[in-house]
């Protein structure tokens, strides 16, 4: 403990007192990296309190009998350079006294308690509103039942435990590789079916509930107590949560990891026993039940509980494992302290005790984990939203509001009230002022690069396909596949016998009206005319039919080798109108097909400096290429499975369509031409496509997407 003043203006008003330490509060030893610390856990309220062993020493002198000048000087004669200077230990009083773990010759003062309960109370309500995804319900206090239960469970938490639990979760996770794609198939229409979204509201608190109870019962194997567990509103769904910090009182690192890790544990092993029960049994109710249990565990174990950069089991695995206790608290404060000793001068700031390693901990995960979580809290935002656009919308300000505005209302109080900037107020007030000003500079004014990335796939221009020109069975070959053709040289031959009646029936109409306009211009001139006239009309029908059932002939645009895919199965096979049958290669391949989204296609229209592309079977290269023909109007149809996501692609196509090809959004399709120089390309083999546009401010790019989005998915 150390200080820059080693005597303290206030000191006159503590060195009377004779504390004393309440007799329910336990300490713990632990080490940390090499040092030794002590935990202090006050089983009545579940605090726990970190203190160095200088700490230490004087709280284990307050046993009613000194007072604290007494122990001050106690201090001083046994720690020597190392003794706590008069306003550490003043500090050290107001953090016990605040915890409610003292007990002095001075009577206590009701309205200081009753001021400090509503302190406690309002501080949960407010770390509550700073968490608009967790909020916390307490409703029990299962240590009763979990004291009953963990003799039974006791053998789960031994390395017999370890083996059993290996043997169990390894089968089944290559089980679930082998089975990968029939787990994963379809995925999107099977989880968001309405019948599988009630079963997840059962599956999901029933599995939490596990996972929250192994936590308990891995405290209570450990020697702790657990005194609360209730809901947490994630997401605005109840989950159940336990209070397990009890563990942090765990000497041993591994100890508290273990009970960190216990409810994924526990949730993997509820996975491999789904996996187990969804071979087994035959599609319905149970066996729905069991995919929704390894969704559930899979998922929130990925998402949530293992990354450490958020404040679940994870984070506090890092954190004993490790041997970095706080660290995120101590993140902040490290970073405060970066900014107030090179940003704003104040060189008396008392640095935290940071070993370096330390520091680039603090560095690295202060950044890291602020960055994730505002990304998960709007993306789930987003994803409710979809659903319940009010409910989205307030949860996205609200996560803005507590990790931007709330932040920031802090730090600027703290700018503008901080004892410690109080020299160097002018200073820090206007580096706080320069570096608004910069940032929206930066945000606003200074541009940057612009880009859209895509994907397409290597084919031939459109000239060179072979489309249906009319709806009709494929009756005949006029070539066969690898034959040298000529342009406009015929192909196949469709038949719709439909046609062919309508014809008929056309032609006769018009013998007949010219029979009826012969006799008429002998007989009867005055309705000669009005004969004449609906013949024209039905001459003109005769032709539009003839002209259908020329169509029933495709004929090579261009000369070259004929390409016919699947040539056995067109025999006999009902085509449509514009569907593709085949095409004529007139020459190496550097046609790109590729598709643009619709939030992306104005600025490739109307922004664009350059197109790049990689192949992907030679992705070290990009290639410079440029556009020469946009598909008319929007489409829903891709031109290659490969750019499904089924396909590898990024494109989400409509899971009931057979082919796969079948878009859930309309997208544009442009045609590439890529140089001479480049050969060898094989039909079909997926590129990756850069559009570069004009640069423009991040602000700008961030209001169009958030423009985007709003139209796109709220429809307003």
């Amino acid at each position: 403990m150390t200080s820059a003043s080693f005597h303290s203006d206030a000191w006159y008003r503590v060195e009377h007192l004779v504390p004393r330490l309440q007799p329910q509060a336990r300490i713990h030893r632990q080490r940390y990296r090499g040092s030794a610390w002590y935990v202090m856990h006050d089983p009545a309220s579940g605090r726990l309190h970190r203190f160095t062993p200088a700490a230490y020493l004087v709280i284990g002198l307050m046993d009613g009998q000194r007072n604290i000048d007494q122990i001050w000087k106690l201090a001083l004669d046994r720690l020597g350079d190392d003794a706590p200077s008069q306003d550490e230990i003043v500090g050290l009083l107001s953090q016990l006294h605040g915890a409610d773990l003292l007990q002095s010759d001075v009577a206590p003062d009701l309205e200081d308690l009753l001021k400090r309960e509503r302190k406690q109370r309002r501080q949960i309500w407010v770390k509550n509103l700073q968490s608009p995804m967790s909020l916390r319900l307490p409703l029990w206090d299962p240590d009763a039942f979990l004291t009953r239960t963990v003799p039974a469970l006791r053998w789960a938490f031994t390395p017999l435990g370890a083996v059993l639990w290996l043997a169990l979760v390894l089968p089944a996770l290559v089980l679930a590789g082998v089975h990968w794609s029939e787990l994963t198939g379809n995925m999107a229409d099977r989880v968001l079916a309405l019948d599988n979204l009630l079963l997840l509201l059962v599956v999901f608190p029933a599995v939490k509930a596990v996972h929250e109870l192994a936590h308990g019962w891995a405290v209570k194997a450990g020697g702790g107590e657990v005194h609360e567990m209730g809901l947490m509103l994630l997401v605005l769904a109840p989950i159940p949560y336990v209070d397990a910090s009890a563990s942090t009182a765990f000497r041993s690192k591994l100890a508290r990891a273990v009970v960190g890790a216990a409810g994924m544990l526990a949730e993997l092993v509820l996975a491999a026993l789904a996996m187990f029960a969804w071979l087994a049994l035959e599609p319905g109710l149970a066996r729905s039940i069991a995919f929704n249990v390894m969704l559930v565990a899979g998922v929130s174990t990925l998402v949530f509980n293992a990354n450490p950069l958020l404040r679940y089991d994870g984070y506090y695995i890092l954190c004993d494992l490790a041997e970095l206790p706080n660290l995120g608290q101590r993140a902040t404060k490290y970073w405060g302290w970066l900014v107030q000793r090179h940003a704003f001068g104040a060189r008396d700031a008392e640095e935290p005790q940071e070993s370096p390693s330390e520091k680039r901990w603090m560095v690295f995960y202060g950044v890291a984990s602020w960055l994730y979580r505002m990304f998960v809290l709007l993306v789930i935002a987003l994803f409710v939203a979809e659903q319940f656009f009010f409910v989205g919308v307030l949860l996205a300000l609200w996560a803005v509001a507590s990790g931007l505005v709330w932040p920031l209302a802090k730090n600027l109080k703290f700018v503008a009230t901080a004892p410690v900037l109080q020299r160097r107020r002018g200073r820090a007030v206007g580096v706080t002022a320069a570096g608004a000003v910069l940032l929206a500079l930066l945000l606003g004014a200074v541009p940057v690069p612009l880009t859209t990335l895509t994907e397409g796939v290597v084919w031939v221009p459109e000239q060179a396909q072979l489309r249906a020109r009319a709806d009709g069975f494929v009756t005949r070959r006029l070539a066969e596949p690898g034959a040298i053709v000529k342009a406009g040289e015929p192909l196949l031959e469709l038949d719709d016998p439909e046609l062919w009646a309508q014809q008929a029936a056309q032609r006769a109409r018009v013998e007949r009206l010219q029979a009826q306009l012969a006799s008429e211009l002998v007989d009867n001139r005055a309705l000669a005319s009005a004969t004449a006239e609906a013949l024209e009309q039905e001459q003109g029908a005769l032709v539009r039919l003839e002209e259908r059932i020329d169509n029933l002939v495709v004929e090579a645009g261009v000369g070259g080798r004929l390409v016919l895919p699947r040539a056995t199965d067109l025999d006999g096979r009902f085509v449509k109108k514009g569907e593709a049958l085949g095409f004529v290669l007139d020459g190496a391949l550097r046609t790109v097909q590729v598709v643009v989204t619709q939030q992306d296609i104005d600025l490739v229209r109307s922004r664009l400096v350059q197109v790049q592309v990689r192949v992907a079977d030679r992705l070290e290269s990009a290639i410079d290429a440029r556009i020469v023909r946009e598909v008319p109007g929007g489409s829903d149809r891709l031109p290659s499975r490969a750019l499904a996501l089924d396909g590898g692609g990024r494109i989400a196509v409509d899971p009931s369509d057979k082919e796969g090809t079948r878009t859930l959004a309309r997208h544009f399709q442009f045609e590439l031409e890529l140089p001479g120089s480049v050969t060898d390309l094989q039909l079909g083999t997926r590129v990756h496509v850069r559009f570069e546009h004009q640069s423009e401010p991040v602000a700008q790019q961030v209001w169009r997407r958030v423009r985007q989005l709003f139209l796109s998915r709220f429809n307003v």
